[in-house]
């Protein structure tokens, strides 16, 4: 079968090295330079099923743009839909075959990734730490290993916790994990490479030809006509889907990432986190990245998709102070922000369009790094009409009508 991929982020890359080891004959199109230039560039990094279970509420700061106010009032009512009910079991079983699969990509294909493996999540007060039953009877429903510690037990897995920050306790996801996703997405894209998946980057793609044979139009090139397009543009996929009157209730959320240099200290050797703390007050993550340390949040709806907003990344900046104080080496830091298209029920869209012979693996939202190598194997499995042993109906866009 002959398949097009839009896009490079983690999604493509991982469906192409998927499709090409099923023996599929694989062209992706991509309008950046290379792979995991856009919103796979540098996002938070959390490989965590744990916290997909988990199901805690971050914090979205909306900046007002009107447009999207129809978006808010949509999330807020799928929000009071959900309650207090476990993460779907098909959503969190693609969450673990994404982690297992990665886990056994990066063995088999001996990958070097920055990788630790540990999530644990910081409580400050008694008064916050009051939204963690709910939190863990999720878990326990989802059968997700899980420890709760005090804040003795916090600062002993995390040594480097500053001690005149509050802290009442927290929850230890021993088997979530954080990697380095753009180090990981051109690792795997070289692999792909020598099993023939053909990558075509600075190509604008114009539309998409829907049909028993669908085509792809670029904006420089003859248009190829292929078995099957699977679009993972993230949010270049809106106007091509649109362009067929598949128009969807996508809300636009930014993200945002510091990464800086770790002060490396002889007399203080645990200045930084060990792996990855979540401070449950902002939704702020903090991830040891070798020699670097990424701290990630200040989500957003709205706003412009150019700067860092500044509101945002002093949120990163304080959360790093707090719990970290000198421990980022000011030289060498770089702050980044991405757009990513997101449904008001927070779900993905994975599985048939509904348009013939196109097919989606977009609107991950936060866990997308997560899912990515799940939702290969699921859309290479239905693709070759085999069974793909998770039940994904609920993340077909036939849900949405």
């Amino acid at each position: 079968m002959r398949v097009a991929i839009i896009g490079a982020g983690l999604a493509g890359v991982t469906s192409a090295y998927e499709l090409a080891l099923q023996g599929h004959e694989v062209h992706v199109f991509e309008r950046g330079t290379s792979v995991a230039t856009g919103a796979s560039f540098a996002p938070p990094g959390l490989i965590a099923p744990g916290l997909m279970a988990a199901r805690p509420e971050w914090p979205l700061a909306w900046r007002g743009k009107p447009a999207q106010l129809g978006w808010k009032l949509a999330h807020w009512r799928a929000g009071r839909t959900r309650g207090a009910a476990a993460m779907p079991e098909a959503l969190h079983a693609l969450g673990l075959r994404g982690q297992a699969v990665m886990a056994v990509w990066r063995r088999e294909l001996k990958m070097e990734v920055e990788r630790e493996a540990g999530v644990l999540l910081l409580w400050r007060t008694a008064k916050g730490y009051k939204a963690a039953p709910q939190l863990l009877t999720r878990l326990r429903e989802r059968e997700v290993p899980h420890r709760e510690l005090d804040a003795d037990g916090c600062r002993a897995h995390e040594p480097g916790l500053n001690a005149d920050t509050p802290l009442h306790g927290g929850i230890l996801l021993p088997q979530d994990e954080a990697a380095n996703a753009r180090q990981f997405g051109q690792a795997l894209k070289h692999e792909a490479q020598r099993l023939g998946v053909r990558w075509n980057f600075n190509a604008d793609v114009l539309r998409i030809e829907p049909g028993a044979q669908p085509s792809v139009h670029i904006a420089a090139g003859e248009p190829l006509r292929v078995d099957a397009v699977l679009v993972c543009a993230g949010k270049g996929a809106a106007p091509l889907l649109a362009a067929h009157g598949l128009k969807l209730p996508w809300g636009t959320v930014h993200t945002h990432t510091l990464t800086a240099p770790l002060r490396m200290l002889e007399a203080h050797p645990d200045l930084g986190p060990r792996a990855t703390v979540v401070d449950m007050s902002t939704g702020v993550s903090l991830t040891r990245l070798g020699q670097r340390v990424r701290v990630g949040g200040g989500n957003e709806l709205g706003g412009a998709s150019a700067q860092p907003d500044g509101q945002s990344m002093g949120a990163l900046h304080q959360a790093a102070h707090d719990w970290f104080p000198g421990a980022l080496l000011a030289a060498g830091q770089q702050r980044w922000k991405a757009s990513r298209l997101l449904l008001p029920d927070e779900l993905p869209l994975i599985g048939e369009s509904g348009l013939p012979g196109v097919w989606l693996n977009i609107g991950h939202g936060e866990h997308g790094w997560t899912m990515a190598g799940g939702a290969a194997q699921l859309l290479a499995a239905r693709l070759a009409k085999k069974d793909p042993g998770i039940d994904a109906g609920m993340l077909e866009p036939s849900r949405l009508k």
